[in-house]
């Protein structure tokens, strides 16, 4: 009885080391884990040239629906005024980097 007492201590205490092994691998991965300090030390040291004032080409009576940043351009969603746009912009040249004009599909029959 004395045998059976001591195994289920101790499979009790390396279940218990096991979770925590797992809790602590779970944290160590985790994102964002980190000092908030070193992220913006890393994102400043980053040169960001200066383009001056950008003109984006749009038709009469658009309006920019949408802005996101994906990877390094800037995505602009524009409607109304025509066909609905999408402009990607390059924020290090300035430039239009290029554009989609959405058209609707022809209806099958």
């Amino acid at each position: 009885m004395r045998a059976i007492k001591g195994l289920v201590l101790f499979l009790g205490v390396l279940l218990l080391a096991g979770l925590g092994v797992l809790g602590y691998g779970l944290y160590s991965k985790a994102p964002g884990k980190g000092t908030p300090s070193a992220a913006l030390g890393r994102a400043a040291a980053a040169p960001v040239a200066e383009f001056g004032q950008l003109a984006v080409p749009i038709p009469a009576g658009s309006r920019v629906e949408q802005m996101m940043v994906a990877g390094e351009r800037v995505v602009l969603r524009m409607t109304g005024g025509g066909p609905e746009r999408i402009v990607v912009l390059d924020p290090n040249s300035g430039k239009v980097a290029g554009g989609f004009v959405l058209t609707p599909e022809p209806a099958v029959r």
